[in-house]
């Protein structure tokens, strides 16, 4: 019996990474969450309807007015790590969207990486990429619409995994939750 309780013990030491604080990766992160329509009502001149898509690699939630057509919609995409692609994957599709684009500048965002090819905006974090379309211009105005929007997404992202592209830079430094109490 004892002998059971110690192997039981070391086990669940092992599964709990000995106390060590790990990132909580989700397994899937849907685009409706990391902007809900509260957050993008205020950027729109129509109240928006949602409508998702989604398939093995990609899930999209769009943001349009009913009828269509009273202004342009809101297109959020997320491309993510699971069991048909890895990080590793989705940081080459990303890379390839990025020099596919010869008009994308790069933006500062707090993500691992973030560029603008209008009418788009692209951030990467962790193997994360996350695409959000918004408007139709290619001026300063769509520039500010579209990392604000950008700005909001990556709050939610963080506040749903955990996952902060500075705690990557800082050298993968765990979130601490803001449940727990210091």
């Amino acid at each position: 019996m004892k002998k059971k309780c110690i192997v039981i013990f070391t086990l669940l030491l092992l599964l709990s990474g000995c106390g060590k604080q790990e990132k909580k990766y989700v397994s899937d992160v849907y685009p409706s969450e990391l902007l809900t329509i509260e957050n993008v009502s205020p950027y729109l001149e129509y109240t928006p309807e949602m409508t998702e898509e989604r398939s093995r690699r990609m899930s999209a939630a769009r943001y349009q007015s009913n009828p269509v057509g009273q202004g342009d919609p809101v297109i959020v995409k997320v491309y993510q790590k699971n069991g048909l692609q890895s990080a590793e994957q989705v940081k080459a599709f990303y890379d390839e969207c990025k020099t596919m684009r010869p008009d994308a500048f790069d933006v500062e965002l707090d993500a691992e990486d973030a560029f603008i090819a209008y009418p788009s905006l692209h951030y990467y974090i962790d193997g994360y990429h996350i695409e959000i379309t918004a408007g139709s211009g290619s001026d300063d105005l769509q520039k500010v619409l579209l990392t604000n929007l950008a700005a909001v997404s990556i709050e939610n992202f963080t506040a749903l995994t955990g996952i902060s592209a500075q705690a990557d830079i800082e050298g993968d430094v765990p979130v601490p939750d803001s449940d727990s109490d210091s």
